[in-house]
């Protein structure tokens, strides 16, 4: 872990306007929508204490977009690892900024969710809700970071996004698809093979969301059943393969001094 790196992440993120900006508003506007459904119907706070920690990946998403194709493209990556420093040492440190900053948000976001829920029913201010909400949000922030990094790294600029777009795009397509395939099995009363369609389906559509969402439902883990081993295998195996494969492009790559 290079602290110097992690620091510089921090701080072009601080001197980019628009993302601060995008940062704010992704963190006041679930807030206000939250208190006001909170004072409309406080009837519904036992049964919804506070919002799904997905909504870290919108923090995660904001914070690693860029993270690494920036400074591709600016040609500050070749300055930075011409230090003392190893592609390893820099892309564990980006993705460690990245999950850590977007961690932060994700628990300050439930920090004021759970004040606005004890204000209008104060027996729910030690809730143990919460504190699972919250380290799921931590999960889910440093498992999304891992994959946005790997995204940053095959790209310059912000077209890491673009590929984002791309993977969700594929995944709604083969979606669709695969949905279409089951229909027609059915239809035609071909039992095995709609049986083999739903099983191949629901396999990779598997994959798309512990790839997109690497969730880990903190309940079940804690309750001692052996299924919820799973997403934590799926969880690992997702941050060490795009670190890896991280490593492994950048290390391949050739970088100039120059800005592309």
């Amino acid at each position: 872990m290079n602290r110097a790196v992690c620091i510089t992440t921090w701080r072009e993120f601080k001197a980019n306007k628009v993302r601060v900006i995008l940062l704010t508003l992704l963190f006041l506007g679930p807030i206000v929508m939250f208190t006001l459904q909170r004072c409309g119907s406080p009837e519904g706070l036992n049964r919804d204490l506070l919002s799904h920690p997905l909504m870290a990946s919108f923090f995660t998403l904001l914070w690693a977009s860029g993270v690494i194709g920036r400074e591709v493209q600016n040609g500050t990556i070749a300055l930075v690892l011409a230090r003392p420093i190893t592609i390893a040492n820099y892309v564990i440190s980006k993705w460690f900024a990245v999950g850590f900053a977007a961690s932060l948000c994700a628990l300050e976001a439930v920090f004021c969710e759970h004040i606005i829920s004890a204000v209008n029913c104060p027996s729910l201010l030690w809730a143990p809700e919460v504190l699972a909400n919250g380290f799921e949000r931590v999960i889910l922030c440093f498992g999304t970071a891992a994959f946005l990094v790997l995204l940053s790294s095959l790209v310059s600029g912000l077209k890491d996004l673009a590929l984002l777009a791309g993977f969700g795009f594929v995944f709604v397509l083969y979606n669709a698809f695969a949905h279409t395939v089951y229909a027609m099995a059915v239809s035609t009363a071909h039992i095995l093979d709609s049986n083999f369609a739903l099983q191949c389906g629901r396999m990779i559509e598997n994959l798309f969301v512990a790839i997109l969402f690497p969730y880990v439902p903190l309940s079940v883990f804690l309750s001692g059943n052996l299924f919820a081993y799973g997403p934590v295998i799926s969880l690992l195996t997702l941050i060490t393969c795009c670190l890896s494969f991280s490593i492994w492009v950048l290390t391949h790559r050739e970088f100039s001094y120059a800005a592309d």
